[in-house]
């Protein structure tokens, strides 16, 4: 060794029993009266370091040299180290002496070297290759961080616990890694720069518990009060003072750190560069043993796959046991052995080991449930079937597990494997997801379109989906919540061109996913049919509803589908024809697919309607018949048919075609024709009993006859209506049911001439249904009333209520509605010229 060399080890010496400068080293010399005397001076530190004096040292310098032993030494090993590199030979008596004093001073008797183990498990079966693996990774690789990782309940904690007794087991020579103690800690809970501080508290605590507190001699320091008061959160300085004191207390020891539980957000890197003082993850190294003197090492369990910023010394993820060791657990665990199991017991219980996929924990339940009394036979019947069925998880261990892995996801990746669900019962590829997503949530350059979920052919960027899903799916395999399939993973086709990887999920989790998405289906599935006349409500969750629609067509849940469909007939009518129209049809392939002539009558019918409102007048007649032939065959007696809410009938809900042909029949003109519709339709509602049905056509009676002008009878059937929405108040309480007694109000005013009233209660009806009804209604509604001001020769206010449902109907895109107002104004110019030079603008709020 020369000058420069000792140089560069002095200083990494002083580095690691916690002085990062030398100017703190020299803080400390100066509190020693002897150290101060022999005059070092941080400008004699820096030339020393730098390798500027001469080697070997003499005189005054080396008299300084070895004064600074007492302060870059802690145990006898040491200072032979010490004397040895800093060329200390052919000792004076005085030096003699120095040196046998501070060998005696540091060789005094001192606590045993801390032990402090989980408990061991009672079987590890089928892990003894990956016991050896570590325990040689730990001799051969050094100090460093040490990661096992592996899905919930895989075993990696009962490794890790066999693996520490292995190396604390006196006469074991893996004994003498660590010879400064080996100290396991549980990391659950600790997140970010505060979970670190909890550790270190914690880790500094036991490792000061028996130790002398002389920070002259040993150098380790007492507890702070932030200690002795058990807060988990530290200010920067403490922070500050709790780093050094760990580095202090672990600088130049050989420890094994085992941290259990560890998760996301763990700052490791910090950690690491705390726990592993020697600053460098191999540590020193002497050539003639090849033995490490110095550095400990991170034994971390973790469900989470270590980063590149982690810089692990060594990674090894844990798999679920093999088929022939998860059965010797299996059986060990019950007391058998294989010669003495039968051949449909020894089936049996290959069936419960191949059903939970052979996760160690899963095993152990399924042992418990089969002491409890549970057959062999039945179990393996019900977990083949669902594995994380009440037999075998009855407390809900495993989905306790499964639901806190997947909770420390992000949000999106977390709803990326929920929809993936449908996908997760065989291995897939990157590719197959990707098509799954762009598939059902159409996502586009511009982000979720939450309309457009079921158009597979729609202007999206396939890269972007491709790109976006695979992040998602490496973050699930980083989570060991997602496997690359073995026979896939690194595998080449005969070119030498890699293949593509495909992923597959664990038994357990996949019915866990599984789960979540049926019980998320069915929560959304009760909403939509609570609240189908809410449509605010509807809006507020539309994408998430749309998503799950489409889901199901994509998966084949036609059963699910056609009564979410169903539900969201009214939220349809909101969205434009370019996406109302696609749910509509694959709504009748669904229906006819499965043999559903209700949903299938229902689906025509709002077609037909949405056909109508833009102008295809042949095609909504054609869809209308084929409503009611459908419905004839619904009401066929053993066809099977919903429970409707809202004191709705099936018969009288699927004669609303009737309703929507008076409408079409009123439209061209022909009243005659959509009276005879109407009565029809009043006649259904009266024989089955439907209050609101009946209303409604009593309602577009008077609206024919006040068209007809035989104002008697419009007065007479408006009145009739009227009557019953009183008397059914209690019952009648939808919002679409107070649509239905304003419009009855506003057509009563026009009988009565009073034009104030009904512009004020339509006003009122605008206002409701903007949010509630029909969008279609507002400007069909807005023409009524410009008509019936032409009729009665109040051209100016026509004038206002044409452009106004001009304007409503070209925002809708309701193209036959447009065209008609268009006409009306048309009519007005002609009958009074005036109104011919006013503007057509669409009105504004006031006018």
């Amino acid at each position: 060794m020369d000058a420069f060399q000792f140089g560069q080890w002095f200083s990494k010496r002083r580095r690691i029993y916690g002085w990062h400068s030398q100017r703190a080293l020299i803080e400390t010399i100066r509190k020693d009266p002897a150290l101060r005397a022999l005059g070092i001076s941080e400008d004699f530190l820096a030339r020393l370091e730098a390798g500027h004096l001469h080697y070997p040292f003499r005189g005054k310098t080396r008299q300084r040299v070895l004064a600074l032993a007492a302060l870059l030494c802690r145990t006898p090993r040491d200072v032979q180290l010490y004397q040895r590199a800093a060329g200390l030979h052919d000792l004076s008596p005085q030096e003699t002496e120095l040196l046998a004093t501070l060998t005696e001073q540091l060789g005094g008797p001192s606590s045993p070297s801390p032990v402090l183990l989980p408990p061991r498990p009672t079987h590890l079966i089928g892990r003894n290759r990956e016991l050896q693996h570590l325990l040689h990774a730990l001799r051969e690789e050094g100090p460093g961080i040490y990661i096992i990782s592996g899905m919930p309940g895989v075993g990696k904690s009962a490794l890790a616990a066999e693996l520490v007794h292995l190396l604390a087991t006196d006469g074991n020579r893996y004994r003498r890694c660590f010879p400064d103690g080996i100290v396991a800690l549980s990391a659950r809970g600790c997140q970010g720069l505060p979970g670190l501080c909890a550790l270190l508290q914690r880790l500094l605590a036991l490792l000061s518990v028996g130790q002398h507190q002389s920070e002259q001699t040993k150098g380790t320091l007492m507890l702070s009060s932030m200690l002795v008061s058990g807060q988990t959160s530290c200010s920067e300085a403490e922070m500050t003072t709790l780093l050094d004191q760990v580095r202090t207390r672990l600088a130049g020891q050989r420890t094994l750190l085992l941290l259990d539980d560890l998760e996301s957000p763990f700052p490791l890197r910090q950690a690491a560069e705390v726990l592993l003082t020697c600053g460098s993850y191999q540590g020193e190294r002497l050539s003639e043993s090849c033995e490490y003197l110095t550095g400990s090492s991170m034994l971390v369990i973790s469900r989470i796959v270590p980063s590149a910023t982690a810089l692990p010394t060594h990674h090894y993820h844990l798999e679920p046991l093999a088929p022939a060791d998860a059965l010797a657990l299996f059986l060990t665990l019950l007391g058998r052995s294989a010669p003495t199991l039968s051949a449909r017991e020894r089936q049996a219980a290959e069936r419960i080991c191949s059903a939970v996929g052979g996760l160690p924990r899963a095993i152990e339940l399924a042992a418990t449930a089969v002491d409890a009394g549970i057959s062999c036979e039945l179990l393996a019947e019900r977990l083949s079937l669902h594995p994380l069925d009440a037999l075998l998880d009855s407390e809900g261990e495993l989905r306790r597990l499964l639901a806190e892995a997947l909770s420390t996801l992000p949000p999106e990746t977390r709803e990326l494997l929920l929809q993936l669900a449908p996908l997760t019962a065989r291995p897939f590829s990157l590719a197959e997801a990707a098509d799954w997503q762009q598939r059902c949530t159409g996502i586009g350059p511009a982000g979720p379109q939450s309309g457009q979920a079921f158009i597979a052919e729609s202007s999206s960027s396939p890269q972007r989906t491709l790109a976006s899903t695979a992040a998602h799916l490496a973050r699930l395999v980083r989570s060991s919540l997602l496997d690359l399939h073995p026979e896939m993973d690194g595998a080449a086709d005969g070119d030498g061109s890699a293949q593509e990887r495909r992923y597959q999920v664990h038994p357990l989790l996949r019915a866990y996913v599984q789960e979540e998405w049926q019980r998320r289906q069915a929560a959304l599935l009760a909403f939509a049919t609570e609240q189908q006349h809410d449509i605010p409500a509807l809006k507020s969750r539309q994408a998430e509803l749309l998503l799950t629609l489409a889901q199901a067509y994509q998966s084949g849940q036609d059963a699910f589908f056609l009564q979410l469909l169903q539900s969201l007939l009214g939220l349809l009518a909101h969205l434009p024809l370019s996406e109302s129209e696609p749910l509509l049809l694959r709504g009748l392939e669904v229906s006819q697919r499965s043999g559903a002539p209700f949903f299938l009558a229902c689906f025509l019918q709002r077609l037909g309607a949405l056909y109508f409102y833009h102008g295809h007048f042949q095609q909504a007649h054609q869809r209308f018949e084929e409503s009611l032939q459908a419905a004839q065959q619904a009401l066929q007696p053993g066809q099977p048919l919903p429970a409707l809410n809202q004191g709705r009938h099936p018969r009288s809900y699927l004669a609303r075609s009737r309703f929507y042909q008076a409408a079409l029949a009123s439209s061209q003109g022909d009243l005659a024709l959509a009276q005879r519709y109407i009565n029809i339709f009043l006649r259904i509602c009266q024989e089955c009993g439907d209050v609101r049905g009946t209303i409604e056509a009593l309602k577009l009676q008077g609206r024919y006859a006040y068209r007809q002008c035989r104002q008697e009878e419009a007065s007479q059937a408006l009145r009739h209506a009227e009557h019953l929405l009183i008397s059914q108040e209690r019952q009648l309480t939808l919002p679409y049911d107070q649509a239905l007694r304003l419009e009855i109000q506003l057509l009563l005013c026009h009988t009565r001439d009073d034009q104030v009233g009904a512009r004020a209660t339509l006003e009122q009806l605008i206002a409701l249904a903007s949010d509630y009804l029909d969008p279609y209604f507002v400007p069909a509604l807005v023409l009524d009333e410009a008509d019936f001001a032409w009729r009665q020769g109040a051209w100016e206010l026509a004038h206002l209520y044409a452009l106004r449902a001009i304007r409503e109907a070209d925002r809708l895109g309701a193209s036959f509605l447009h065209q008609k107002g268009l006409t009306l104004l048309q009519r007005l110019t002609g009958d009074e010229p005036r109104l011919a030079t006013r503007p057509t603008r669409p009105l504004q709020q006031g006018d």
